[in-house]
């Protein structure tokens, strides 16, 4: 009753248009999500097995990922893990599993608050039952972390190095927001794959194409 209350007074806005809406998204917003084919074509040279991704980068995709980091609009997460969940088939989260978030790195923690991967990890293991493990340590390579980097530069670590700091799964289900060249997936299965762990899938919110 008082949920109601108050959006009679204060409308909620539309994350992407900032116009009227309920649930984070009006209804034209959550039409026009791009949502593509959601197995995406395997590399050549990949570490991962699969890589789940339903939405491209653009639109109120790229606008809900936007509020999440930079406008501190966590409850976004559970909306996000919904989408995920409700495109991806059931073998995108292997029963005996586990779900690792890639890790922001620490300044990205400091300045934010939160770690949206972790926040978005822990909002699909809470939907599809998996545990959830944060074994992944990131830090900066060079001062300027990845960016202006090409894939090849960002895979050699050049601008970033992720270690594996205790032992995950056999299984591991990777979890990040957004895919952009695929490189800190590749680290982060690379950092897994020295360890215990024998198979690592992907699933991010959105991606490049």
């Amino acid at each position: 009753m008082l949920r109601a209350a108050l959006d009679l007074l204060v409308p909620p806005l539309c994350w992407a248009c900032r116009g009227p809406a309920r649930d984070h998204l009006c209804a034209g917003c959550r039409r026009a999500l791009p949502w593509i084919e959601p197995l995406a074509p395997r590399r050549r040279g990949t570490l991962l097995q699969q890589h789940w991704s339903p939405l491209e980068y653009q639109g109120p995709a790229r606008a809900l990922v936007h509020a999440l980091k930079f406008r501190s609009a966590i409850a976004l997460a559970a909306l996000m893990a919904e989408q995920i969940v409700g495109a991806l088939p059931p073998r995108a989260f292997p029963p005996d599993g586990a779900l690792v978030p890639v890790p922001a790195s620490r300044m990205r923690r400091r300045q934010r608050g939160f770690d949206q991967a972790d926040l978005l990890a822990s909002e699909l293991s809470r939907l599809v039952v998996l545990p959830l493990q944060r074994p992944l340590k990131r830090q900066a390579a060079v001062a300027s972390g990845q960016r202006g980097l090409g894939r090849s530069e960002r895979l050699s670590g050049r601008g970033l190095k992720v270690s594996a700091t205790r032992e995950a799964a056999v299984r591991v289900v990777l979890i990040d927001d957004v895919c952009t060249t695929g490189a800190t997936l590749e680290l982060c299965a690379k950092a897994l794959l020295a360890g215990k762990t024998e198979s690592v899938s992907a699933i991010t919110y959105c991606s490049v194409h």
